[in-house]
């Protein structure tokens, strides 16, 4: 994998079928703070259920929480997720991703990991109500977890970003056509962390 490193920023490039960009610091000590405690306390997070069988009840290793706008229905892991309306707080955050990127999303899947222990796993954001070339900003708030990427063929080994709080990533395409992404569960870390990916959802 190539990484080019700019003070804040990294860069996987169209060499390797992607573009990722990394910006270390995208909000202040100060900003982090406020929208992360914002976020906790206005946020109602879903059920963690998705399943059972056989009288067995499975359950989503994370909370999650989805908002846009209307018509911006949402289905992974087998659940349908109806929007809920946007927050004065989130659509700040929206428009500061908005300006980064350069471009504009319409909905936005929030998950919350209680510990090092709530994970991930590998997977891509290519679901058909994304389209077929989909760009998503991942917005980390909390404590640091490992962000993970491997090709899809397995033709390179995994590579990981250490994703702090305060910190944007951005994967433009073709990322999700070759690359797919995960984060991996630690068990020391106690820490909390909310990750906000903003996206670009096809309305029904």
């Amino acid at each position: 994998m190539s990484f080019f490193q700019d003070e804040n920023l990294v860069l996987l490039t169209a060499e390797d079928r992607a573009e990722v960009i990394y910006k270390e610091a995208f909000l202040s000590n100060s900003e982090h703070d406020n929208y992360f405690e914002k976020i906790n306390s206005e946020v109602d997070w879903g059920e963690r259920i998705i399943g059972s069988m056989f009288g067995k009840e499975y359950v989503m290793p994370r909370d999650t929480a989805w908002f846009g706008e209307p018509g911006t229905s949402y289905v992974y892991s087998g659940i349908l997720n109806e929007p809920l309306p946007w927050t004065e707080t989130l659509l700040e955050l929206k428009h500061k991703v908005e300006v980064f990127s350069e471009c504009e999303f319409n909905s936005l899947l929030i998950n919350r990991y209680e510990s090092g222990k709530d994970k991930v796993s590998w997977h891509a954001d290519d679901e058909p109500e994304l389209g077929s070339d989909p760009i998503i900003a991942s917005l980390s708030l909390g404590g640091t977890r490992d962000f993970q990427l491997r090709p899809k063929d397995k033709s390179r080994e995994t590579s990981t970003v250490p994703l702090v709080g305060g910190s944007l990533l951005l994967m433009k395409p073709p990322t999700q056509k070759f690359w797919e992404h995960q984060i991996p569960p630690r068990s020391r870390i106690d820490s909390p962390r909310l990750n906000l990916t903003f996206r670009f959802t096809r309305k029904k």
